[in-house]
């Protein structure tokens, strides 16, 4: 095996690697549970009699908007944390040098550390998407495919979340990497709100450029959020789900060339 199929290869292993780190921290399995004990309230709608109780809402809908809520605080959690914890065991002194021992970049280790925690967070969301989507239709019994394609958002903005980890973790090796990620994805919320104010006032044409720029490289959680509420018939949203869908996979895509690049040049090994 040679050329591209070896270095292919090589990441492919190294990813399967890291799942098995990650799988085995007990800090996802802490997360994992308190999910499901967040999901199995989904049943109270249904089991409550009194409609005003959730604001004369179907049961289905309220059902459906608290696993949505479970779903995306406990992905952005074991993103953020369990991947986190994994690269601080993973890319230790002694696993890096044990590591470059081999004929492998160190581009491919990055890589695949990316790719196994894209694997470890999608099957968490694939469970705890599971978990919901049983609980509606031991009610509603029906099939109800809408709620796979709502909730899917969830595993795009885990995959997002797992990248910018990595990302700050290639600049700065430790809990900091935790931290601005938490500091980005609040930003992230904020960033449709901030384009309506440069949108109002009269700012300098080069600040309000410059702002506009940085605003639209931030992940635009807020207009994703309404994209999934939007495919959950929540709402009736005008949103044009391609264009910021697309630009989520583009800005993961940059990230993830950055973090390999960034840890090629800066690895000490």
């Amino acid at each position: 095996m040679r050329g591209p199929l070896l270095f292919l290869w090589q990441v492919r292993l190294i990813a399967g690697d890291v799942y098995r780190a990650a799988v085995r921290e007990k800090m996802m399995y802490g997360f994992l549970l308190l999910s499901f004990l967040f999901i199995l309230m989904a049943n109270v709608p249904y089991m409550v009699a009194d409609p005003k109780v959730f604001e004369n809402q179907p049961a289905l809908t309220s059902s459906l908007q608290i696993g949505f809520v479970a779903i995306h605080i406990f992905i952005l959690l074991i993103a953020v944390f369990v991947s986190l914890n994994t690269m601080q065991n993973y890319l230790a002194f002694e696993r890096l040098v044990l590591l470059l021992s081999r004929p492998v970049r160190r581009w491919q280790i990055m890589a695949g550390v990316l790719l196994g925690l894209y694997q470890m967070v999608l099957i968490n969301w694939f469970l705890m998407t599971m978990g919901i989507w049983l609980v509606v239709l031991s009610h509603e019994r029906m099939l109800l495919p809408f709620v796979w394609s709502g909730l899917s958002v969830a595993a795009l903005l885990g995959v997002l979340y797992v990248s910018l980890v990595v990302f700050f973790y290639c600049l700065m090796p430790n809990m900091m990497a935790g931290v601005l990620t938490i500091f980005v994805v609040i930003a992230g919320f904020g960033a449709s709100s901030a384009r309506l104010v440069f949108a109002r006032f009269g700012w300098p044409v080069f600040f309000e450029k410059a702002a506009r720029l940085g605003l639209n490289a931030l992940p635009q959680i807020n207009t994703l959020l309404g994209i999934s509420m939007k495919e959950l018939r929540f709402f009736h949203l005008d949103i044009p789900a391609g264009s910021y869908i697309f630009q989520s996979f583009l800005l993961i895509a940059a990230l993830g060339l950055f973090s390999c690049s960034t840890f090629e040049r800066r690895s000490q090994f």
